[in-house]
């Protein structure tokens, strides 16, 4: 069986979940447990700056990661939290909050 990176060649390069902190793209915004909860920055800036407010969203999205979805994959968990505001996607990376234009 061939590798997943044998359709398109080797990768060239990779930009990290680090590094996207780092230049202001994402957001740490906590941990749970040894899962990092990140926002994007487009997000976070609208409204997300309040600790409350951003407690009772990442809240919202567990409670829907929670519930089991016919599209999870052994990768990755997708959920609409608000319909065309809020995202949130659960991976090897953590918990992302989002806007859908942010994807």
């Amino acid at each position: 069986m061939p590798e997943e990176n044998d359709l398109f060649g080797p990768v060239i390069s990779q930009y990290t979940t680090e590094q996207a902190v780092e230049d202001g793209v994402l957001v740490h915004a906590g941990d749970l447990g040894n899962d990092k909860v990140y926002f994007t920055r487009n997000l976070f800036d609208d409204g997300y700056e309040d600790l409350m407010k951003r407690a009772n969203l990442v809240a919202r999205g567990l409670y829907l990661l929670r519930q089991p979805d016919k599209e999870d994959s052994p990768y990755m968990k997708l959920r609409v939290i608000e319909k065309d505001k809020v995202w949130v996607i659960y991976d090897a990376q953590g918990f992302t909050f989002m806007k859908p234009e942010d994807y």
